[in-house]
């Protein structure tokens, strides 16, 4: 479930600065050894700045400290188990800032403990997988360690 490219969603997340839980999608960019995931929470709470146009791929603009990956509602990117393709309700937006690492058993626990439900919502298509790794390990927004990580 915890493979590179799996599109996960948490019933609900459980944030680790302790913000109020909510359902969230979680997508992840690379599995690390110690079983340690590095990870997006994909959201549709748009922050491109208002004089660029939202489209689908990589917003990368250093001198506004600025990056983020675009999905568009209605675009297939990802196939699920049943080999249908899955494509988000609304604009999503992977924001190069809110990278993070989580370890599975961490997951693994708040599933035993009853504390959430992890559902595998697809693995993502091929090519939009390579463009949002591509994106992020590019990006001056992403700290260094994880580019590295990314590029690895």
């Amino acid at each position: 479930m915890f493979e590179e490219g799996n599109l996960l969603f948490f019933r609900p997340f459980l944030f680790k600065n302790g913000a109020e839980s909510q359902d969230k999608f979680f997508l992840v960019l690379k599995k690390l050894e110690g079983d340690i995931l590095l990870a997006s929470l994909p959201t549709s709470k748009d922050h491109v700045p208002s004089d660029l146009e939202v489209k689908h791929g990589c917003l990368n603009i250093p001198e506004r400290m600025f990056n983020v990956f675009v999905l568009l509602s209605g675009e297939n990117v990802a196939v699920k188990e049943d080999g249908t393709s899955f494509a988000f309700k609304k604009n999503t937006f992977i924001y190069g800032a809110n990278l993070d690492v989580y370890p599975v058993e961490r997951f693994d626990l708040q599933e035993r403990m009853a504390q959430t439900t992890i559902e595998k919502i697809g693995t993502l298509d091929e090519a939009v997988f390579t463009e949002i790794v591509a994106c992020l390990s590019e990006s001056k927004m992403v700290k260094n360690k994880y580019r590295r990580i990314l590029k690895s």
